[in-house]
């Protein structure tokens, strides 16, 4: 079992990350929901706070939606504690490669909504440094701001477009038809978080022999 710390993504508050957390602890795991401000973020603070929850016991996960997905991966790559590793981080819906949605604002001169997140990654690509695996979740249900803004047909969850949730430093990628913030509530999405902190991989449906035919 692992201890997990979960960030939330922008505009959010840790409270919603609880029925996800809640279905984790039921797996056994211990997990702890860090709120931070999403629109000031003070990345040296937030990195204390996660390294003060972090076991010298257990392995240790860092599991991210969104925006905090890009927070979990810029932590990975800071912390250097050799008696608090990281196993591994989980992603949901995270922008990886800079949100589409965030440079459309930009572009429209609305990127101060966006406060200082902008300049932890949601318009860069995050860059994996650590030797940790990483698991990336994507939703495909568009349901969100991006299909009307945003006229390009890619599949996405509404928010952040599939192709933005990779990385060539992925261990795994999976994707699941539910949006953006319906990720967070799905069992489904629990389910694989739990067999991804087990086994370093996603449990993807087995093709039957017709299929593969």
């Amino acid at each position: 079992m692992a201890n997990i710390v979960v960030l939330h993504g922008l505009y959010m508050h840790g409270v919603v990350m609880k029925p996800l957390a809640d279905r984790l602890k039921k797996k056994g795991h211990t997990v702890q929901v860090i709120s931070y401000n999403s629109l000031r973020i003070n990345e040296m603070v937030l990195f204390k706070r996660i390294h003060s929850c972090l076991s010298v016991s257990k392995k240790n996960v860092v599991l991210g939606h969104s925006l905090g997905g890009i927070l979990a991966v810029h932590f990975a790559n800071y912390h250097q504690d050799i008696n608090t590793p990281i196993d591994s981080i989980v992603t949901i819906g995270s922008p990886l490669q800079g949100a589409s949605i965030a440079k459309e604002l930009q572009s429209k001169k609305l990127g101060f909504i966006l406060g200082s997140s902008k300049r932890q990654g949601l318009v860069d690509v995050a860059k994996l440094t650590a030797n940790c695996p990483i698991g990336s979740i994507a939703g495909t249900l568009p349901i969100g701001l991006r299909p009307p803004m945003i006229r390009d047909h890619q599949p996405s969850d509404g928010t952040v477009t599939v192709q933005e949730t990779l990385l060539p430093e992925l261990t795994d990628h999976l994707c699941l038809n539910y949006s953006h913030t319906s990720l967070l509530y799905a069992t489904e999405t629990a389910n694989q978080v739990d067999y991804f902190i087990e086994n370093h991989k996603f449990k993807k449906e087995e093709k039957s022999e017709e299929e593969v035919a």
